[in-house]
Order: C-alpha cells, then structure tokens, then sequence
C-alpha cells in the first residue's frame, strides 16, 4: 500500500519499482495506490504506475479517500480508507482468508530491498502464529543524504543508527513503513482516523489486542526513503512527529476505557514509557539538559575540592561516552559499507564525513535541540492552548529543489 497526496510522479515510480522487483516471495505482489479524491492529478499518476508495473505485479488498485465527519487529514485516514476497500474487494467480494493477505504500508518515496517482503513472509512462516503481529524492518533515510545541510544529516543518523542497531530486550516499533495481516488490521478496527503519529499508534493498538504482549517482530532488510533536506522543513516534519507525545493521554484513556486487567494495561503503559520520542522519554532528555551542564559546570569549577572518588567516576563517564562514540560510528561504517550499496544513495564527501563524525558530539547536543527539545515544546504549546495539529507533506525528491512542502487543508 503506497500512500501518497500529490507526490511527484518521479517519486512514485521508483518505488512502485522496487516492489514490482521483489522476489522469493510465493506469488507477485499486488500495489494498492492509496489516493486522495482532492488529488486532481490521481488518475494519470495511478495509470502510469500502472503501465509501469506491466505483469510483474499481479494487480493495480488506486483507491480514492475523501474526508469524512471526524476524519483528520494525513496518511492514518488515507490508508485506512484504502485497507478497508481491499478488504471489501478481496475479502468479502472473492472470499479470500484475510489472514492470509500481508499488508506492507510504505511511505511515496520508499526504495524496497529487493528481499523485504521475503522477509516478510519468512518472519511470518517462523512465527508459532504470525497473524496477530507486525513485522517491520529498520528506519533509514539516507538516500539524499548527501544534499542535507550538516545538522539536518547528524540527527538523521541518530534516527536511524538507533532504529538499525535497537535493543533486542526492548519493545520495538515501526516507523513509517511495517506490514501486518489484513485479518490482523481489520481485527483492530483498521486505522484510528484522528491519530496522526499512525504508526507507532497502530502498534500500541496491537499490543493492545494481544494483551499486552511484544507485538511488532524486527526484521533484517532495509526500507530506503528520502531525508528532508531543507532546516525549516525538517523542523516542520520534526514537529509533527513530536506531535506522538499525545499518545500519553491516549494510553491513560485505555485504562478508563478498555476491559484490561492492570497487568496488561502496565504492559502496553510501560512500552510506551520506554519509546524513544514519548512523552516520559522527552521529559528525560529535558532533565538531562538541565542536570549535566550544571554538574559539569560545577566539577570544572570544584575539581581540586572533589571527592577521589567522584573524580574517578566522572573519568569513568568520559571514557564510557568515548567508547559509545566509537561502536556509534563504527556500527554506522558497517551499515553505509555492506548494507546500503544495493539502495542508490548521495554519499557526502570525505570532508563532509570528517565534519561530521569528528564534531558530532557537538552536532549531537544542536540537532537534538533544534529537531527534539524545541519542537516538543512547541507541541506541548499547541496541544495546550491551539488544538489539531495541520499535517504538513513532506517535499520529496526533486520537489524539495524546487519547492517547500505543501499543507493539506
């Protein structure tokens, strides 16, 4: 499933490509193109993908949204329109198993590994009962990144170093692009129409279903999209994905809400808690903002008057965010060395690199504040004393050479 409003139709077809190449798979994939009915140009960019596709798909369907009563605009109410009219087509018109039809939702400017959704369907088949989960692979934006402005790049390495090299032990959740069973997603009740961090929502709502239990499995394959190259959209984008720290108030309501006994309330409360970008985990990194330049202040000031043993463990401190930094970037040598050649990506240059990884310390503590801090307060603001939050599109590929991102109204 392909969701897109108005994307430039170069955008599309790349990606619409890369699913037609798909192979190790049972039988050829079918591309839904969920569109919006408001999108006047739908028509002639479904049927050139279409063209596209040629026989190497086994169907093209081009689904059209229109807002209804209650509905928020963004990709949540768009796929959510156009999974209820495949399940209306396969399910209850040709009598198919909808637990046996795998949903992959992909972002207009997603490259596909040629393997993904063979990596799908394998974690599926490995599963004791793969119905009820969600399978999603790695974040990763690199594929402009080298015209992306030093601040810009920084932060999506942090994003996606993270996302590549998570904690097994912990709860993991999808960005962007995950599949998931059609019988699965119909069970939940498809897409909540009002949520716009969808992603990371439908999650939620899985390990919901299951009782609290780990929901989403990881799987080895990349998804490639495109960064945002410009400052001020990337703030706007990096304020719409702060706009997930509302999903606090909505883990709240299920303990009101929902038929959950405390323990599989705490679950689903507690994963919550942990993500990286919720609400607790933003208070954290605020914390630390405050605490460490004032303890660090303090020990430069009062560094004969210490404690041996405090001065041990601030040396300690240091040596253990030197050897984060090392695994960090050679963790991140590994990924651009024998990951990311089979996706065609704009490598920066050798100096570029040094910049980036000899400063990133500092890069780090800017890119943080500038694409995390100040656009989580500027959401706690709005949520507070505004309301709905406008979604904003994203310019991709060569759009964003020519023109900013466009707001849905």
């Amino acid at each position: 499933v392909v969701v897109e409003y108005k994307e430039p139709v170069d955008v599309l077809a790349k990606t619409v490509e890369t699913i037609a190449q798909q192979g190790g798979i049972a039988g050829r994939p079918m591309v839904v193109l969920a569109t919006e009915a408001r999108d006047e140009g739908r028509f002639a960019t479904a049927e050139a993908l279409k063209h596209q596709c040629g026989s190497r798909i086994s169907r093209f369907l081009m689904t059209e949204h229109t807002l209804r009563e209650g509905e928020t605009i963004g990709k949540h109410s768009n796929e959510n329109a156009a999974v209820r009219e495949v399940y209306r087509q396969l399910v209850e018109e040709e009598g198919k198993d909808p637990f046996e039809v795998m949903m992959t939702i992909v972002d207009a400017d997603s490259l596909l590994s040629t393997s993904y959704l063979a990596h799908v369907e394998a974690a599926f088949n490995k599963q004791l009962d793969g119905r009820r989960l969600v399978y999603s692979g790695p974040l990763n934006t690199y594929r402009n990144f080298a015209d992306a402005g030093l601040l810009v790049q920084m932060y999506e390495v942090l994003r996606c170093n993270t996302d590549t090299f998570h904690d097994p032990l912990k709860c993991y959740y999808p960005q962007s692009n995950y599949s998931l069973s059609l019988g699965f997603i119909a069970e939940m009740g498809y897409w909540s129409i009002d949520t716009m961090p969808e992603d990371v929502h439908t999650a939620a709502k899985a390990m919901v279903n299951n009782f609290g239990s780990l929901s989403t499995v990881a799987i080895p394959a990349l998804i490639c999209n495109d960064l945002v190259e410009n400052y001020g959209d990337r703030y706007t984008q990096a304020k719409r994905h702060q706009w997930g720290i509302t999903e606090m108030a909505w883990h709240f309501a299920l303990a009101k809400h929902m038929n959950l006994s405390f323990s599989s309330w705490w679950a689903v409360f507690g994963a919550e808690n942990r993500r990286a970008g919720s609400f607790f985990s933003c208070a954290q990194i605020f914390a630390s903002f405050i605490v460490l330049p004032s303890a660090g202040v303090y020990a430069g000031l009062y560094w004969d008057t210490l404690n041996p043993n405090i001065q041990a463990y601030v040396y300690i401190y240091f040596a253990s965010m030197l050897f984060q930094w090392i695994i960090f970037w050679v963790q991140e040598a590994f990924l651009w060395r024998h990951l990311l050649h089979q996706f065609p990506i704009e490598h920066p240059s050798p100096l570029r690199w040094l910049i980036l990884v000899l400063l990133s310390p500092v890069w780090h503590v800017l890119t943080t504040l500038s694409f995390f801090v100040v656009p989580t307060i500027h959401c706690l603001y709005h949520v507070t004393f505004v309301g709905e939050l406008g979604y904003v599109c994203a310019p991709k590929g060569e759009a964003q050479k020519t023109e900013g991102g466009e707001e849905k109204k």
